[in-house]
């Protein structure tokens, strides 16, 4: 929450009209701040936590990352979150640094637990609106697992701290600080000043760059992938599947460990219209941290202000390398009745998952054309108001997953694939994203992703089957859907500059 008690701390001074304070300031004017929620913490028995928050110019969050990552050993990394996508219709970059509180999303009741430790949160956390930048907010960063027990660390973070960015310009800094009935205050009022002197140093790091490599070899199983898909298909005319979208995992052994940050960079650059995200795991002894990331073109579910909105994703041409052929395969893909029946699949899933919710869902008539580097897609928008009762968490349990990942009947197609899916699929195709404490958030599937573990990488990529599906064109949309990853993972950093 907004805190009664910031009128007469650091942002106090801008609403009595006197200019506000510089974070140089702070170190004389904080005492009374700390002092004030540490009786508080004293008096409710919990620690609380302040969220202090300023603009720095100049500030990159990318720029940030790959300076944080140059600065400290492997075996010293913590875990970070990274997101740049489009939010209420601007381009926003997030990172989240470190963990100051975590929940593990790992069970079959990982949603109650994501929901309950956010309402737990929120009336302990006191945050500072950010001056010049309303929409910033503090943040919980969630990554979910496809299945209630895949692997891959699923988790729900409150960062230590967090950077915001719109539209490439101004960028606030936030500081999370725990404080409890015995904190050493003076300690706190260093850690406040270090973070915000840091965030200055910081705001001249350079963004990451890169040199484009040809893309690396990628070896598909294909033999086993049309043994899978000819399987899928016998369950499906035996009518006791509609649709089911079958994942492959690929498993490449790179040159070298990537710069992430530069990856990342690379995804934004050539794949500007997708959500691009990362995942860190904190470093383990001497192994390597796994990245999750990718670059998703799919938003599972927007919350804000109780309007919701959920992109159904499904039916898939490639683009044509002239103007003439990519109209062509576009007019092809509307036209498809292979493609509109799975499409209509998602959309009769999402139908469903909303009105098992009481709520009333606006669906537009017909689907669009989402145009993407290599790849198109068909997609409908469904819009709905949520409930007073009902949670973003509330939601999500009943979205995921939809037709587009998992397959029609939702139940039955998981059966089938935990049966004869022989790898994990982890976060592949899982939600992944942020929200707030008031139960606003951003959320989008992990498709076009890898999970990165020093030199080695394993890619995903899947192809929803229905009856009229073709082996060999499914395996074919799958190669398709591997190369965004595929070209990134082969870039070299730049060469060093000569003498």
């Amino acid at each position: 929450m907004t805190s009664s008690l910031f009128p007469w701390n650091v942002h106090g001074a801008a609403r009595a009209g006197r200019p506000p304070l510089s974070p140089a300031d702070w170190p004389e004017k904080e005492k009374p701040l700390l002092e004030a929620y540490q009786q508080l913490a004293r008096a409710k028995g919990v620690p609380q936590i302040l969220s202090l928050a300023w603009p720095f110019p100049g500030l990159n969050p990318l720029a940030a990352l790959a300076q944080e990552l140059s600065l400290l050993p492997l075996q010293h990394l913590p875990s970070y979150c990274y997101f740049a996508h489009t939010v209420q219709g601007e381009r926003v970059q997030v990172l989240g640094w470190g963990s100051l509180r975590r929940a593990d999303l790992a069970g079959e009741k990982r949603f109650q637990v994501a929901r309950d430790f956010v309402q737990a949160l929120q009336p302990h956390v006191h945050t500072a609106p950010a001056p010049s930048s309303p929409q910033e907010r503090l943040l919980c960063f969630c990554r979910f697992g496809f299945a209630p027990h895949s692997g891959g660390g699923a988790a729900l973070v409150l960062p230590r701290w967090q950077l915001w960015q719109v539209q490439g310009k101004l960028t606030v800094a936030r500081l999370n600080l725990e404080i409890g009935p015995d904190s050493d205050l003076a300690a706190l009022a260093g850690q406040i000043a270090a973070f915000f002197a840091h965030m200055q140093r910081l705001a001249q790091a350079p963004l990451p760059a890169w040199r484009p490599q040809p893309p690396l070899e990628v070896a598909l199983a294909e033999e086993a992938l049309l043994a899978r898909i000819e399987k899928a298909l016998q369950v499906i005319r035996a009518g006791s599947l509609e649709k089911v979208v079958l994942a492959e995992a690929v498993d490449l052994a790179l040159p070298s460990p990537p710069a992430i940050p530069s990856l990342l960079a690379y995804l934004e650059a050539y794949h500007p219209d997708c959500s691009v995200f990362a995942f860190a795991s904190e470093s383990k002894g001497d192994l390597p941290p796994q990245v999750f990331l990718g670059a998703s073109p799919e938003r599972l579910l927007s919350v804000w202000q109780g309007r919701v909105q959920i992109d159904a994703l499904a039916g898939s041409a490639a683009r044509g390398s002239t103007e003439p052929q990519d109209c062509r395969l576009a007019e092809e893909l509307l036209r498809s009745p292979k493609n509109r029946r799975e499409h209509q699949w998602v959309v009769r899933s999402i139908q469903e998952a909303l009105g098992w919710l009481g709520m009333d869902p606006w669906i537009s008539p017909q689907p669009r054309l989402r145009r993407l580097a290599h790849i198109q897609h068909l997609q409908t928008v469904i819009e709905a108001e949520l409930p007073d009762h009902v949670h973003l968490f509330d939601l999500l349990a009943q979205l995921h997953p939809t037709a587009a990942v998992g397959g029609y009947p939702q139940q039955a197609a998981l059966q089938w694939l935990a049966q004869l899916e022989p790898f994990d699929r982890a976060s592949y195709a899982a939600p992944l994203g942020w929200v707030d404490l008031q139960g606003n958030g951003e959320l989008v599937v992990g498709i076009r992703s890898a999970l990165i573990e020093g030199k080695r990488a394993r890619l995903y990529a899947g192809a929803g089957i229905v009856a009229d599906s073709k082996p060999e064109q499914e395996v074919a949309e799958i190669r398709l859907k591997l190369h965004a990853l595929v070209q990134a993972l082969a870039l070299r950093p730049p060469d060093p500059l000569g003498p």
